[in-house]
């Protein structure tokens, strides 16, 4: 039985997880709704692209060495020699790639992409940050960084909007400044025994065998979404990409919930790996159902209030259509995170990869498809939670056979 005095715990842990979740997405949500407000629907739905890739960005280097710090032995000074060598290289691999593609692909001048390639190191840097927080449930003090990032983000925006014009270039310069103060306000108070010294020889290989599947697994849903704007923006034009992407951010905080609580899940799921398999799946059950409910619970009270929170966060009336379809992703989403979160922790990453690719390509060939045949944004978020349903019950089915197999190796090893 567990006594009220854990439970009691586990709730303030998964609402301090979700409140550190809830203002790191307020940030993104005060700065898309600015662009929309600011900048015009046609402009989001290119600044909806470029944020996208940051937030793929993160979670690539935040799969392969976040991931990575939270299950390997992160307080042996050879494996955290590792995990700083794969954070310099994937920080500024990715911070080039994305000023080049940013430069030549968009409208952005040379200043704009030198910018954006800044912030996706910023941006990558500050994530990390934030897992070491996780990795020691530390959500208390990761409020007080999220919150940092949220002031000083909306600090620049403020004082340039005052005294100048906002542009592109200006919420790129206030997104960096943003992620770079938390960076820095979250090294400072991070506990000294989390700041373990390096030493060689790195653990190159062993964090890298175990992070590339998991920054494979965590790239794929931000990199379908990018992909599934690119497509709507291709196909129909930037004003249905922005106009979709107002949608998704009014139906942001269902998702919020859901990424809020698998952050907690995943840290406990890590501390806890001397709990038999099969009960970790029924637990990891237990999750899921009240995740489901939850969203439906979000998605009553979303739509009740759409005629007037829509043009509160949005500035428009978003498409019930569209927003009802989002709501449904983040069920979906809701599903399946949970139990490749568990396969993770199983060190079964490479699996969940398949099934998830094979599911985001689903998802994607369904959105082109429906947006060829109808040209209609609305139907997009629908075609992409098929696919994530389909992939989540799949591993869940998976999973079932891992856990007896494993429960039965334990068993033989303890007669």
């Amino acid at each position: 039985m567990i006594s009220l005095t854990s439970l009691l715990s586990r709730m303030a842990g998964v609402a301090s997880s979700s409140m550190a979740q809830a203002i790191q997405s307020l940030t993104s949500m005060v700065v898309l709704m600015l662009a929309a407000k600011l900048l015009g629907i046609e402009a989001l739905g290119l600044f909806s692209i470029l944020y996208g890739a940051l937030i793929l960005a993160a979670a690539i280097t935040s799969g392969f060495v976040g991931d990575s710090l939270m299950v390997l032995d992160r307080h042996d000074p050879r494996v955290q020699a590792g995990l700083r060598f794969w954070l310099v290289v994937l920080a500024l691999g990715l911070g080039s790639v994305a000023a080049l593609l940013s430069w030549a692909g968009t409208e952005l001048g040379w200043l704009g992409a030198l910018l954006y390639g800044l912030v996706a190191v910023a941006y990558v840097a500050e994530e990390l940050i934030r897992r070491s927080y996780m990795a020691i449930m530390g959500f208390g003090r990761l409020i007080v960084v999220d919150l940092v990032v949220l002031g000083t983000t909306a600090a620049v925006l403020l004082g340039v909007g005052i005294f100048g014009t906002l542009s592109l270039e200006v919420f790129m310069l206030a997104i960096l400044c943003g992620q770079c103060a938390g960076t820095i306000y979250g090294w400072v108070r991070l506990p000294r025994s989390e700041k373990v010294s390096a030493r060689r020889p790195a653990q190159i290989k062993a964090v890298a065998q175990f992070g590339i599947w998991r920054s494979a697994v965590q790239g794929l849903r931000p990199a379908q979404l990018t992909a599934m704007r690119i497509l709507v923006t291709a196909m129909i034009g930037l004003v249905a990409a922005g106009e979709m992407e107002a949608a998704r951010i009014y139906a942001a905080p269902a998702m919020l919930l859901v990424t809020g609580t698998c952050a907690y899940l995943f840290a406990s799921l890590a501390r806890r790996r001397d709990v038999e398999p099969v009960q970790q799946l029924r637990n990891t059950d237990l999750v899921v159902l009240k995740l489901f409910l939850a969203t439906i619970g979000c998605a009553v009270i979303g739509l009740t209030l759409l005629p007037w929170g829509g043009p509160l966060l949005t500035g428009i009336v978003p498409s019930g259509i569209a927003v009802t379809g989002w709501l449904a992703y983040a069920s979906t989403v809701a599903v399946s995170t949970p139990y490749g979160l568990l396969a993770a922790v199983f060190e079964k990453a490479r699996p969940v990869f398949v099934i998830r690719f094979l599911d985001s390509i689903l998802s994607v060939i369904m959105v082109t498809v429906v947006v060829a045949l109808t040209a209609d944004y609305r139907l997009v978020p629908w075609a992409a939670a098929l696919g994530s349903l389909i992939g989540g019950l799949t591993i869940r089915q998976w999973l079932v056979g891992v856990a007896a197999s494993q429960d039965k190796k334990q068993a033989q090893l303890a007669s």
